[in-house]
């Protein structure tokens, strides 16, 4: 017998990215080699722009709002009607969010001045932010309320033959 998937796996996978997420965006994302003695040779996303933080806030909204739902599925709190759908695309807004975030940071480094290199931390970030908005939309699939089966339709009749009843 086969085992029935676990509805919590795409909440946990939300929560983790986005942990990782908010931890990425401390590390290093930016290293130049040029530049005078005093300036620091490594930047991470939360100094390099506001954009770095914009990321940590959306990430720390959507490791919220996938907490809350985690919750709610393992029936440890009780949210009120569909409170659980709301807070599920709240989740997946903000982690779409932290991914614009954290790409145009990818794509567009700041002061892009000759020697600046992208580091281990922007990567990390970007695969983060990539892997929880998959995750969240997996979240808000799985939190759609269950659909009413209709009955299943009685067989057609071949055509040209009589329908069935009393018999003369």
């Amino acid at each position: 017998m086969a085992r029935p998937r676990s509805i919590i796996t795409p909440s946990v996978w939300t929560i983790v990215g986005a942990i990782v997420l908010i931890g990425a965006t401390f590390a290093t994302w930016y290293e130049t080699a040029i530049g005078p003695a005093t300036a620091p040779n490594a930047v991470s996303g939360w100094d390099a722009t506001s954009w770095g933080k914009l990321a940590v806030l959306a990430g720390a909204i959507c490791l919220l709002c996938a907490t809350v739902v985690a919750l709610d599925i393992r029936r440890s709190i009780a949210l009120h009607g569909q409170m659980r759908r709301v807070l599920a695309w709240v989740s997946v807004g903000a982690a779409a969010l932290a991914a614009v975030c954290v790409l145009a940071r990818f794509v567009f480094p700041p002061d892009s001045a000759i020697g600046v290199t992208r580091e281990l931390g922007l990567f990390l970030a970007a695969f983060a932010a990539v892997g929880t908005v998959v995750a969240a939309a997996a979240q808000l699939s799985r939190t759609a309320p269950p659909r009413e089966r209709r009955p299943p339709r009685p067989p057609r009749r071949p055509a040209g033959r009589p329908a069935p009843g009393p018999s003369r």
